[in-house]
């Protein structure tokens, strides 16, 4: 197991309900394997989540631990090296709801952005190892299946991350369009 001072721990959401304030905690006595979700009976889903299926949906690098009574997701930790607007970028990936995920190298470090739900947000950054600038970028904002949106240079990744806002509004088709015709 890595190294502890090479994750940040954050409370990991539900992958369901995809709702901030939802905690995972544990199940019943009976069944120690299951865990409960704070928010899905409010979203009129089953409170019910298994372990595996939450890790099987997490990209590589990611860590699963209880911390508190609470689960919690170990992400690898940022980079030495990242220039203040880097760090200004992943900042607002991350109050959008993006989670980042880097694996550092020794040319180009790659960061990869998802957020939860099957709609959720996803992609990578690219970002140099000795400049810490952002190289580019792609982000496809309502899910796997829509076209993806590339950016090149940090001012339009930067207004690519911001878009993030306006893709919570509504999802699919007509959401994809709307988002795909904005300026950046």
């Amino acid at each position: 197991m890595p190294a502890a001072d090479l994750y940040e721990w954050r409370t990991a959401s539900c992958p369901e309900c995809a709702d901030p304030a939802a905690r995972l905690v544990p199940g019943d006595s009976d069944r120690a394997d299951i865990l409960l979700c704070t928010r899905c009976p409010a979203h009129g889903r089953l409170p019910y989540r298994d372990p595996a299926d939450i890790r099987a949906r997490l990209p590589f690098g990611v860590l699963l631990a209880m911390r508190g009574g609470v689960l919690h997701l170990g992400v690898p930790a940022a980079p030495h090296g990242l220039n203040a607007y880097t760090r200004s970028v992943v900042a607002l990936a991350t109050e959008r709801g993006l989670l980042p995920v880097w694996r550092p190298s020794a040319r180009r470090h790659h960061l990869t952005l998802l957020a939860p739900g099957p709609d959720g947000v996803w992609g990578w950054m690219e970002v140099g190892a000795r400049s810490g600038k952002i190289l580019r970028a792609t982000v496809h904002l309502h899910g796997r299946g829509a076209p993806g949106t590339g950016a090149a240079g940090p001012r339009a990744v930067r207004q690519l991350v911001a878009r993030r806002a306006a893709s919570g509004r509504s999802a699919g088709p007509e959401a994809a369009a709307r988002d795909a015709a904005a300026p950046l």
